[in-house]
């Protein structure tokens, strides 16, 4: 059977959650310092990818999913793009020109991630 564009895209979705919570748990010692960003966010946010992962990719597994499951996926990812903005405002003057590449990409790619699935699930 073919996946779905949607399985696809929760697929895409919580391996890259998954493969950045842990690049970010193994490297956030020498990130921090090319960063400009204290050791402990970059652990709190590898922690909260591997949350998000291990909800979205059993529910990418899923043959059925609950609306109400997909909408709790967009809602955090949208969260989370703002708690990325919020972040890169608290943390600007602290944080190097790759820090803030760093959270202006978190931004666009976790929130553009959660616009398209908002864009699928109402269709």
């Amino acid at each position: 059977m073919t996946p779905t564009p949607l399985t696809r895209l929760l697929y895409f979705d919580g391996i890259a959650g998954l493969v950045v919570g842990v690049f970010l748990l193994i490297v956030r010692e020498p990130l921090s310092d090319l960063l400009g960003l204290p050791v402990w966010l970059l652990t709190l946010q590898g922690i909260i990818n591997l949350c998000y992962a291990s909800y979205s990719l059993p529910l990418a597994r899923r043959r059925n999913r609950p609306r109400w499951m997909l909408w709790a996926l967009v809602v955090a990812n949208l969260a989370y793009a703002l708690f990325a903005a919020v972040l890169l405002t608290q943390f600007f003057p602290s944080c190097t020109g790759l820090g803030v590449v760093y959270f202006m990409l978190e931004v666009v790619i976790i929130g553009g991630l959660g616009i398209v699935e908002w864009l699928y699930i109402t269709r």
